[in-house]
């Protein structure tokens, strides 16, 4: 048994579903990595507003993997959510196209920024709240990147340390 880590799921669970109820959203439209952040904030996500109500967007990069590719599809149609692809790479072409001499941690977060983009103009033009999914400690250590995956309405990982995203993750999937 669990129930710290289940109280803790319920709470922030608890927390977005209240958070959609007093601001008049009614649907959530979140990055798909294929990571563990945005996995357990799609699950969260379906059992604060129910599946119907939730999306997944994946947007791979040259950078992405095929386990990360698979993993999200995975995580989408186990929790029946809405699924699409998105590649970023002719964007991020595009831009190298206009600024050549990007590199290093500029160049790693244009990919965020790029998601970022794509998921506010997904929200902009069809009313759904984008939720972010980067976890406490990653923005305790600055690992999360500004106009980037720190877009959106709600996080509902933002009290959750990484290695409690893990031990929760692990308490759903067994309960």
């Amino acid at each position: 048994l669990h129930p710290e880590t289940e109280s803790m799921y319920q709470a922030v669970m608890l927390g977005l579903r209240d958070y959609m109820r007093k601001t008049g959203q009614t649907k959530i439209v979140l990055g798909l990595s294929g990571g563990i952040d945005s996995a357990l904030s799609a699950a969260i996500a379906v059992d604060a507003i129910g599946a119907e109500n939730v999306s997944g967007v994946m947007m791979p990069s040259p950078f992405t993997s095929k386990a990360s590719l698979d993993d999200a599809a995975d995580v989408a149609a186990k929790l029946g959510i809405g699924y699409t692809i998105t590649p970023i790479t002719g964007l991020m072409d595009n831009f190298m196209g206009l600024v050549p001499s990007t590199s290093g941690l500029a160049h790693e977060n244009l990919q965020a920024r790029l998601r970022g983009l794509i998921l506010m103009t997904l929200s902009n033009q069809s009313g759904v709240m984008v939720l972010t999914t980067g976890n406490k400690s990653e923005m305790a250590t600055g690992y999360a990147t500004l106009y980037g995956d720190m877009c959106g309405g709600y996080n509902v990982l933002k009290d959750i340390y990484k290695t409690q995203v893990y031990k929760t993750a692990r308490w759903g999937n067994t309960a």
